[in-house]
């Protein structure tokens, strides 16, 4: 079995705190364990912010890779893959095929899974601990017809010189090393 291109460490968020009441009975005794479970001490209802499945794919055409320079908060401005959750009762593979028609107007049907790394995902205050999952496909024609709502531009970069500085997540920054390893 191959080592790990390397771990990624992630901070708990201490302070976490969506709720202010108990979504059950309305306290505001609620108590958040520093993982992943909220407890209302009066009631003893539990909600777990379990971990979401995301889905990026390297897109490589010729030698290069498209990147998506987001036009959305969280990180908006920075480079990132295509891709996005995936939907309850999704498989990753068909979460990535439908991000990839729905973002890029296009298709691709030879998915090759990379490997898959932890990430926290901040969305409107609320962080979110996600589990990345990256695919790699070749295409064969650049997409033209992209979702402005999501996309600002599309990038044509050699993967090996994308700065690590634009890049909008600490899990993106590993796959695509990966992936450059791995041509």
């Amino acid at each position: 079995m191959a080592e790990p291109i390397e771990r990624i460490t992630l901070g708990y968020i201490k302070e976490m705190k969506p709720f202010n009441y108990c979504p059950f009975c309305g306290s505001m005794d609620i108590f958040f364990d520093d993982i992943k479970k909220f407890h209302c001490k009066k009631c003893a209802f539990t909600f777990y912010h379990n971990v979401a499945a995301a889905v990026a794919v390297i897109l490589q055409y010729e030698d290069k890779v498209i990147l998506i320079r987001r036009s959305e908060e969280p990180c908006k401005g920075k480079l990132d893959l295509p891709g996005g959750f995936a939907d309850p009762k999704e498989t990753v593979e068909d979460a990535g095929k439908r991000e990839m028609e729905e973002e890029l107007g296009i298709g691709v049907n030879n998915l090759r899974y990379l490997g898959s790394y932890p990430n926290i995902y901040e969305y409107k205050g609320v962080p979110y601990n996600t589990c990345d999952i990256f695919f790699y496909s070749e295409i064969d024609t650049l997409p033209t017809n992209f979702d402005k709502t999501e996309i600002e531009e599309l990038v044509l970069i050699n993967p090996l010189e994308v700065p690590d500085e634009e890049i909008a997540f600490e899990s993106t920054k590993v796959g695509l090393r990966l992936f450059a390893r791995s041509v």
